[in-house]
């Protein structure tokens, strides 16, 4: 009888992915695999920006009840109802702006409130996502790409 691999919860380099190639397969384009030191590294600057698109989100969310109540009263074509959708618009551009330097650092959003954001990692031979989320201050979990939030392990450092 053969015996089971033991998964300690070890981040690993890329490298040590099992059926690399298939692997890269099950994530999105553009996005990046890293290691723990480097997802670390990066949480300043990525939680500097889901703070940023919370803030855009909340913004947006006023402008758009705004605009629904100033429609009520005035035609489409209003300087005033013009001017709030170019704002909303500009905002929306921001937002993009925002998750394109996100991603760059190697994160992605998964969940806008409560703050949440995961990396592509390493653990056990196996692809999973790095997590983490606001109030924490260092990423010290992780979950398989098939799981959420929930099913959250915690990484053991070798």
């Amino acid at each position: 009888m053969s015996e089971l691999p033991i998964y300690s919860g070890r981040p690993m380099e890329i490298c040590d992915l099992l059926n690399f190639e298939q692997v890269l397969g099950d994530i999105p384009s553009g996005a990046k695999i890293v290691t723990i030191e480097e997802a670390r590294s990066s949480l300043p600057t990525a939680c500097a920006l889901l703070i940023q698109l919370q803030s855009i989100s909340d913004s947006a969310a006023d402008l758009t009840d705004e605009l629904d109540i100033i429609l009520e009263s005035y035609d489409s074509n209003h300087n005033h109802v013009t001017e709030l959708a170019d704002y909303l618009a500009s905002m929306i551009h921001e937002w993009h702006q925002a998750v394109d330097l996100l991603e760059k650092t190697g994160a992605k959003m998964a969940c806008l409130d409560p703050g949440r954001l995961e990396w592509y990692g390493v653990v056990d031979e196996q692809l999973v996502l790095y997590s983490w989320t606001q109030g924490e201050e260092d990423i010290e979990w992780y979950h398989s790409i098939d799981s959420s939030f929930i099913a959250r392990k915690p990484l053991i450092e070798a």
